[in-house]
Order: C-alpha cells, then sequence, then structure tokens
C-alpha cells in the first residue's frame, strides 16, 4: 500500500523530469513491502509450476535397492506432505551432515528426490504426480 505522502513524493519528482531530484532511497518509503510481495509472488510462481517430468533412477542405501524419482517443476512441500500422509514418516533426510538414515526405511528424501524402497510405492508416486 502506497501512502498518500508517497504518492505526492512520487509526482514532486516526476515533474522535474530527472532533474533536479535524486531517486528514492529514504526510510518508509514502502521498499519493504514491495520486496515482501515480490519475494511472496515469486514463491507462489515456484511452487505453482506444474510438473514437467520425473526422472526415474534407482540407488542403493546400506546395499538396499530403493527406486527414485526426481520431480522436475511442481511443489516440492506438497510432494513432501503427500508422501507422509501416504507412506508415513520417511528417514532421515540430511545424510551428508546428520546422522545417517536409518536402514530399511520405507522412504526417504535425499538430493532433490523421492527414494522408495518398494517399487510399488514408487510408482503410486508416479501416476498420482504424472
Amino acid at each position: 500500500m502506497i501512502h498518500p505522502w508517497q504518492l505526492n513524493l512520487l509526482d514532486k519528482m516526476t515533474q522535474y523530469k530527472g532533474k533536479g531530484m535524486t531517486t528514492i532511497t529514504g526510510r518508509n518509503l514502502g521498499k519493504s513491502a514491495f520486496s515482501a510481495q515480490a519475494f511472496q509472488r515469486l514463491w507462489e510462481d515456484l511452487h505453482a509450476r506444474p510438473v514437467e517430468d520425473l526422472k526415474l533412477t534407482e540407488g542403493t542405501v546400506y546395499g538396499a535397492r530403493y527406486y527414485c524419482v526426481e520431480p522436475v517443476g511442481g511443489s516440492w512441500l506438497e510432494m513432501e506432505q503427500w508422501c507422509h500422509e501416504t507412506f508415513g514418516a520417511p528417514g532421515d533426510k540430511i545424510w551428508d551432515s546428520g546422522p545417517a538414515p536409518i536402514p530399511a526405511q520405507r522412504w526417504y528424501m535425499n538430493n532433490r528426490k523421492f527414494w522408495f524402497r518398494n517399487e510399488v510405492d514408487r510408482m503410486v508416486f508416479v501416476l498420482k504426480w504424472r
């Protein structure tokens, strides 16, 4: 929201057509509100993207085969929440900086991928988000 005194200041600045006035850099001019709105819009745009692709790979955790899905686009937070509701709690999310993941968990999240112990779970994920 721009206050009336801010509009007045902008009107005064534009009447000189760039001569004799400086750019707006002062306090209480609405920069923070604009930045917050811009950030919110960027956040919504990033998380509102449709799922463009689901890359399927395989990997191992403690020697056990896991079936991986790397979503391209889509909302990671929505996918994560759906997996938690559908498959239960995940194993440890941070493998590099935290403790090692607990062996034989049903699913993990790591390196922008979802790791599923059962191929059927991966297929359910693919069917949901494709």
